[in-house]
């Protein structure tokens, strides 16, 4: 069988431009890997043809857990340009996007809020994860990594193999790298997830790893001429802090969703812009400013257009079950953590992420993670790309886990300077060199740096 052509015109190729010429292919696979009977779920694969004279495949793993490949979509060109000679292939997660749901109908796209889950859905949603926890087990990180070995058995062209894991992806990927039935020519991890030993790093320390990017942010300020809290930055956000924890009323904090500074500025710092912006809204809250308000809904604005291109895509949602089920199960070092613990340790802090409150308040059916899998004696070429700003997977656990790999191939580092997390996303200009020469012969992959360019931090 030619896989190439067992693909069909997608019926959303109106949508958008960048979906034009997308092909589709829903494939069957077993809800269990491993077992001959029993249920089966629907896995949605969307490929861009190669635009020039096909050498190979490269396929796109999305984050989350709970994202869908849909999240490359705004960016599509650039991978397809930057590969130009490979279809590009862009999975969706088993319980993501288009692929089969943790709770059907309730999260596919002819429910109420399409595959999001409306107020009304997530008391069926609930009953069904609790009724059917054989199924709701099965939605686990090794099954998806069976999943990605089928398709790329399956639906690849057998040339050249390249994968791009993006945050969570980049940890099933290397899970996948595991139990790979077929070969891969080269591995890209975009904001590599710290390694399952680095507890201190794991989701459930999340809202600690934002606070030290967003101190990070405010030293740079108090040692830069041109930032207006001047050099007692730190201790000046920490008393408009304790103002706001004791009652006070400041104006334009009205602006804020749902009052919580904290997280605001948490999401700020994976927008370049809105994150530069952090210092003047202290400062205009601390001096009370009538204008804060103003500045403070422009940023909220301007973050919020930031990712609007990923988030027009109706299979952009994210699978809230999915991600809480995967997290609590797999990645939270803290199973005891309470929402009191998670009130104390955010209230000493000043960036925080949310993370680490949906995991003390989740409710979901958790399951055993299974036990880790060996490494593979030899690895791929390994080209791991990590923004030294990044408020999600932090950089130095990232230089950490590299070091691990190194063990079992050629791994090397690309480096880029004040960027925040998915650098695909935030820093193409600079990406596309090494990635073009990555796509050429991926064992050419050299350690480098990348300037900060339009990531910089700046203060006006």
């Amino acid at each position: 069988e030619d896989t190439r052509a067992s693909f069909y015109d997608c019926d959303d190729q109106d949508f958008h431009e960048n979906l034009a010429d997308s092909q589709c292919r829903h494939v069957q696979v077993k809800l269990e890997h491993g077992a001959t009977d029993g249920e089966g779920i629907e896995l949605f694969v969307r490929k861009f043809p190669a635009r020039d004279r096909h050498q190979g495949d490269i396929w796109l793993i999305a984050g989350g857990p709970g994202e869908s490949g849909a999240s490359f979509y705004a960016d599509i060109d650039f991978f397809r340009d930057t590969f130009s000679h490979y279809d590009v292939v862009v999975p969706d997660h088993r319980g993501t996007g288009y692929s089969s749901k943790l709770c059907m109908p309730e999260e596919t796209r002819d429910s109420v809020d399409g595959i999001a889950l409306a107020g009304e859905e997530w008391g069926s949603c609930f009953g069904k994860l609790y009724a059917n926890l054989e199924r709701s087990s099965s939605f686990t990180q090794r099954n998806a990594a069976y999943d990605l070995d089928f398709l790329i058995s399956t639906l690849g062209s057998n040339k050249r193999t390249l994968i791009y894991g993006v945050s969570y992806g980049t940890s099933l990927v290397l899970e996948y790298a595991k139990i790979a039935t077929t070969k891969i020519d080269g591995i890209v991890l975009d904001s590599l997830v710290p390694a399952p030993t680095d507890t201190f790093n794991t989701i459930s320390f999340r809202s600690h790893t934002t606070d030290r990017v967003g101190q990070t942010l405010l030293k740079r300020c108090a040692e830069d001429r041109n930032c207006r809290l001047g050099k007692h930055a730190p201790a000046i956000y920490r008393q408009l802090l304790n103002d706001l924890d004791s009652g006070i009323d400041i104006p334009g904090m009205d602006r804020v969703p749902n009052g919580n500074l904290r997280q605001l500025f948490g999401t700020f710092l994976d927008v370049p812009s809105a994150r530069n912006r952090i210092p003047d809204i202290i400062f205009a809250l601390s001096t009370r400013d009538a204008d804060a308000g103003t500045l403070l809904g422009d940023t909220v604005k301007s973050a919020e257009a930031y990712w609007a291109d990923i988030l027009q895509f109706p299979q952009a949602k994210t699978s809230i079950p999915l991600t809480s089920i995967i997290t609590g199960s797999e990645f939270n070092a803290r199973p005891n953590l309470t929402p009191e613990m998670v009130v104390a340790e955010n209230a000493k802090l000043g960036f925080t992420s949310p993370l680490s409150g949906f995991l003390a308040n989740g409710g979901f059916p958790l399951y055993t993670a299974p036990d880790p899998l060996p490494m593979p004696k030899t690895m791929p070429p390994v080209l791991v790309l990590q923004g030294t700003l990044d408020n999600k997977t932090p950089y130095a656990a990232a230089v950490d886990r590299l070091e691990i790999l190194r063990a079992f191939g050629k791994v090397e580092l690309v480096s880029f300077e004040d960027a925040p997390h998915a650098i695909y996303i935030t820093s193409q200009d600079c990406l596309a060199a090494p990635l073009s020469r990555f796509a050429k012969n991926p064992s050419t992959i050299v350690s480098e740096t990348c300037r900060a360019g339009p990531n910089a931090v700046l203060f006006q």
